[in-house]
C-alpha cells in the first residue's frame, strides 16, 4: 500500500476527463485507488461520480491511497495526471 498527498493543479479542478483517466489507470494497473479530501471524504477510482462528488477544485490537496502489485507504477501515472494532465 502506498499513500501520498497530491494537489490538484488543473484550473478546472478534478473534472470528468481527469477522473476518467485516473479510473482507466487503476483498471489497467489492477490497483485499488482511493482519493480522500481534507474533510475525510473518500472516493474510489472505480466510480467517476464518487471522484467528482467532493468537488475538488484547483489547489485542493488529496491523499491518494493505492493498493496492488503495481502500486508504484500506478502512483507515477496518477501523479502525471495531477501535475501535467497526462495529455488531457
Amino acid at each position: 500500500m502506498i499513500r501520498k498527498h497530491l494537489t490538484i493543479r488543473n484550473p478546472e479542478g478534478l473534472h470528468i476527463r481527469a477522473a476518467a483517466k485516473i479510473r482507466r489507470i487503476s483498471l489497467q494497473q489492477v490497483c485499488a485507488v482511493v482519493l480522500q479530501n481534507e474533510r475525510g471524504e473518500k472516493a474510489a477510482s472505480e466510480s467517476l461520480i464518487e471522484m467528482l462528488s467532493p468537488g475538488a477544485v484547483s489547489g485542493t490537496p488529496l491523499q491518494i491511497t493505492i493498493r496492488g502489485g503495481n502500486a508504484n507504477r500506478t502512483l507515477a501515472m496518477i501523479e502525471e495526471v495531477f501535475e501535467n494532465g497526462a495529455g488531457i
